[in-house]
């Protein structure tokens, strides 16, 4: 018989240690969520915002306020600055059931991270950076930043979904991950074309972020939870088959000998 590895119950106790504390982080993530969503009336208030922002281009012709097109205006509640292609994801709320909302971005989120199969370490900084307070009021308020996540998730599996990052200026660089693959290309083609039809939108756009007091730092606070899903993917023990890792092992493969 061989001798007794003498870590491991030192690895059992740090197993238990980080499952716990995954357990505890994802209790109180719940416990917020549903929490804030019994108490508190402004639970979703970004949601409605912005459903609210379609349905003024359907009316209008535009989802921003005149005053944000008018002159220099500082930030301030009901401020719409997402640009015209993202109301492509908007205006289908106005019609759609309000918790597919939040149950799709979640739902993409979640099987992303999981494809990706983390160690438990890795899931336990996944929990903190979605515990963490500017991290879940995003999800509180219903902005469209979890969609963002959603996509830089959807990104480290299809490659394509990455496109959809360009909506957020501020974390524009994590969508030039999926750069090197053909289907991100196809998609940014697609995101082109649909653009086509907001072009008189797209100058209201310019003018008002011309005219606001925002910068491209104004969305760092949530800069952890858009690197949430890139920490599954990273650590992750399988990778997609389109990632990086992979692609560089198949372009040094060596080809099977032929035996005659």
């Amino acid at each position: 018989m061989g001798a007794p590895v003498t870590g491991a119950p030192a690895l059992r106790a740090i197993r238990v240690v980080l499952a716990t504390i995954v357990g505890i982080e994802a209790i109180w993530i719940v416990f917020v969520f549903v929490q804030q969503a019994l108490t508190n009336p402004a639970f979703g208030l970004d949601y409605r915002w912005h459903v609210d922002a379609a349905r003024r281009l359907l009316d209008t012709g535009t989802p921003y306020w005149p005053w944000q097109i008018a002159g220099p205006y500082e930030i301030s509640d009901g401020a719409i600055l997402y640009p015209p292609t993202a109301f492509l994801l908007f205006i289908p709320f106005i019609w759609l059931p309000a918790f597919l909302w939040w149950a799709i971005p979640i739902a993409i989120l979640i099987g992303a991270m999981v494809v990706h199969r983390p160690p438990l370490w890795a899931w336990a900084v996944i929990g903190g950076i979605l515990a963490f307070e500017k991290s879940l009021n995003v999800y509180v308020f219903g902005n469209p930043s979890m969609w963002i996540v959603a996509a830089i998730a959807g990104g480290t599996v299809l490659g394509w979904p990455y496109v959809f990052v360009f909506a957020k200026p501020t974390f524009a660089p994590i969508a030039l991950l999926g750069i090197r693959h053909r289907s991100w290309w196809v998609a940014l083609a697609l995101l082109g074309v649909a653009s086509i039809p907001f072009a008189r939108v797209w100058l209201d756009w310019i003018a008002v972020v011309r005219n606001s007091n925002v910068s491209l730092i104004y969305n760092l606070p949530t800069l952890p939870l858009m690197v949430a899903p890139l920490v599954a993917w990273l650590t992750g023990v399988r990778r997609p088959s389109w990632s990086p890792a992979k692609s560089a092992a198949q372009r040094h493969e060596v080809p099977p000998q032929v035996v005659g």
